[in-house]
């Protein structure tokens, strides 16, 4: 059975929150929006790098797989070059974990994939059988799944007449609740902490928010940007200040973990004595 995914987690919370299923697949994860696969996910470092005798220069098992149907690939390609088809599965386009800007192309292509009545994904040919869907092959050109009320006006005005954490770019419906549970209720709340004080917030309340998309979400939504538009020292930033979260975290672990030794130490030889009496 597959493990639950660590370093790649985070990009569950960019489907559809109630929509979609995940099943274990391969040694990973598969996950349906309804009867759509849309994306297949694998954490293997250091794995296999050879097939058929040829090798690569990325782990073959390592990333995120997009299926697309071989009519449909050219065109997808064009959309997300950075992809490429996976050396044994060719209708699965991948993208390796280690590519460079490894999290925004990700979120990137999943974008593509989830769009109602995308040609991205596969259908099983059983569930086909049963039910043909009349869209499939249909343009994905207009995206209505996030719509916004203020998109080009400037960021002052947005942030001056936006009266919901929703009104924001990059923040719909959920990202409201999530700001709500961490006692952030108001628009003018979250512009007065700033992105940082924001994002530890939504950490403490949630741990799977410390990841920088969540961090590039929150710079757009101050300065009115799409979350993968912000500037390359935004995100320069953004990635900075997650990567120095994670260090922190590991650093607190190791030091409890350094406290708990000694008294592991403590009780064995406690029990040690205990037999010999």
């Amino acid at each position: 059975m597959a493990k639950e995914p660590q370093e790649l987690k985070w990009i569950e919370s960019l489907l559809p929150e109630g929509e979609y299923r995940r099943k274990a697949m391969f040694g990973g994860f598969i996950y349906y929006i309804e009867d759509k696969a849309v994306l297949l996910i694998f954490e293997s470092e250091g794995g296999s790098r050879t097939y058929k005798g040829k090798k690569y220069d990325f782990d073959l098992w390592n990333g995120c797989m997009f299926p697309v149907d071989k009519e449909f690939q050219e065109q997808a390609l064009q959309r997300c070059p950075f992809l490429i088809p996976h050396p044994i599965l060719p209708k699965w386009l991948y993208l390796p974990v280690h590519t460079e800007h490894f999290d925004e192309l990700a979120t990137e292509a999943l974008k593509q994939a989830v769009r109602p009545n995308s040609y991205w994904g596969s259908i099983p040919k059983s569930k086909l059988k049963a039910k043909k869907d009349p869209f499939r092959g249909i343009s994905d050109k207009m995206d209505t799944t996030r719509p916004r009320m203020f998109t080009d006006e400037p960021a002052e005005t947005v942030l001056k007449r936006a009266k919901k954490i929703s009104d924001l770019k990059n923040l719909g419906a959920e990202s409201e609740k999530h700001f709500h549970k961490a006692g952030i209720k108001t628009p003018q709340q979250f512009i007065k902490l700033g992105w940082k004080k924001t994002l530890l917030k939504l950490i403490a309340m949630n741990p799977k928010h410390r990841h920088s998309i969540y961090a590039y979400a929150l710079i757009g939504a101050l300065t009115n940007t799409e979350f993968n538009l912000i500037s390359q020292a935004e995100k320069d930033e953004a990635r900075s200040f997650v990567q120095g979260l994670a260090k922190k975290e590991k650093e607190l672990k190791k030091k409890a973990l350094a406290k708990k030794a000694p008294q592991k130490v403590k009780k064995r030889k406690q029990r040690e004595r205990n037999k010999l009496f």
